[in-house]
């Protein structure tokens, strides 16, 4: 996933910072560094805020957070990320939003588009069977929130897009007319968890947003 914008140095972010949201060459030593840095139980937040140019429309704030998740936190880790991102969909919702997931499958090779509808539960339900799904260990998960009358399918060919590609999904989503979305993912080395969830939220919602997720999540260094 491209970065628009470079995050200051610092432990976690040169670490789980590396691991982006691809599957890209030095995962494997990546992760290895977020176990190597590792000090303590607690969970390790670094947050980092930039923007995403639109086509077509005013940039989205871009907020991108990682988290170093010990084992022993994992799922309480999850609940908080999930209801992280709950609060923000209230925040932000309008009334005719619908959401919407991609991933690609390597073992059809394809991506898969897949509507989850207009509800927030829904989106909740599901993004928390995503960050706790073995075969997401290493991908990337992309989440557009879409006006109803817009389709995935009007924009993405799922036999030709990768949202793991050089530029992705920056590219796809600067371009999709999404109100808001995120992209997400996780890997798992060792006694902890590297995860990293970058969020696209209209401008003014932002310092909002961030004080969501300081609540939710805690402070980022």
């Amino acid at each position: 996933m491209t970065r628009a914008d470079a995050p200051p140095a610092g432990c976690l972010r040169s670490a789980a910072g590396l691991i982006g949201l691809a599957v890209l060459a030095p995962l494997a030593l990546a992760v290895r560094s977020v176990r190597a840095w590792r000090r303590g139980t607690g969970v390790r937040i670094e947050r980092t805020r930039g923007h995403l140019p639109m086509t077509g429309g005013p940039p989205l704030a871009r907020i991108d957070t990682t988290a170093d998740v010990p084992s022993a936190a994992l799922e309480a880790f999850r609940r908080r990320l999930t209801e992280a991102v709950v609060r923000v969909a209230e925040r932000v919702r309008q009334g005719d939003d619908v959401y919407h997931l991609l991933y690609r499958d390597r073992a059809a090779d394809d991506t898969v588009v897949l509507p989850i509808g207009p509800q927030i539960q829904e989106l909740a339900e599901r993004l928390h069977l995503v960050l706790g799904s073995a075969p997401m260990a290493g991908r990337t998960a992309v989440w557009l929130t879409l006006p109803r009358n817009r389709r995935v399918v009007d924009f993405v060919d799922p036999f030709g897009y990768d949202p793991e590609a050089a530029g992705e999904p920056e590219r796809l989503l600067a371009g999709s007319g999404m109100r808001w979305g995120m992209a997400s993912g996780f890997a798992p080395r060792g006694p902890s968890v590297a995860f990293r969830l970058v969020l696209y939220v209209p401008s003014e919602s932002a310092p909002a947003v961030e004080a969501v997720l300081e609540k939710v999540l805690g402070a980022g260094g």
